[in-house]
């Protein structure tokens, strides 16, 4: 049992010793100022792994920063090219009316036109056969004229000769 005390013992000092002498964060030069330098080491550790951090925050910022600015100016130029398809849009349909407006103003003109030499062709007509009826008119009264003269020339001559005798 004291064999095994012994055995013990000795075991837990070489432990003991051995993690003081060999520490897992740093070497040990063998005096009680170990933590200093233990932590000099830590920090100049820390800072290079602090800066690393700073650095990939720094690029993921920057990232983060022109993608932002890239949705941005995306999001102004997806808006200016829907301004200006409204306004090509809007011109169109103003176009559009533009024209329909004139051709309709054109068709009202050649509808207006086309009654107008209508309305000129019916009076033409209606003179023309107005002309006729006037002139059959005439000849009938010419005939009839003529017809009346000749009967008062054989009869007026022929009363004439009676009142003779």
């Amino acid at each position: 049992m004291t064999i095994k005390i012994i055995v013990v013992s000795l075991a837990v000092s070489f432990l003991a010793v051995g993690c003081v002498a060999f520490p897992d964060d740093g070497y040990y030069d063998g005096g009680y100022n170990h933590g200093r330098v233990y932590d000099r080491d830590y920090e100049h550790r820390y800072d290079r792994n602090h800066d690393k951090q700073r650095w990939e925050y720094q690029q993921q910022r920057e990232r983060l920063e022109r993608d932002r600015r890239r949705q941005e100016l995306e999001r102004r130029n997806w808006e200016q090219n829907r301004k200006n398809q409204q306004e090509w849009e809007r011109k169109k349909r103003e176009a559009e009316h533009h024209r329909s407006e004139i051709q309709r103003k054109q068709i009202q003109q050649d509808r207006e036109r086309r009654a107008e030499q209508e309305r000129k062709k019916r009076e033409y007509e209606r003179q023309r056969i107005e002309r006729q009826a006037q002139q059959r008119t005439d000849q009938q009264r010419k005939y009839w004229e003529q017809r009346q003269r000749a009967e008062q020339q054989k009869y007026g001559h022929n009363r004439h000769n009676e009142r003779r005798d």
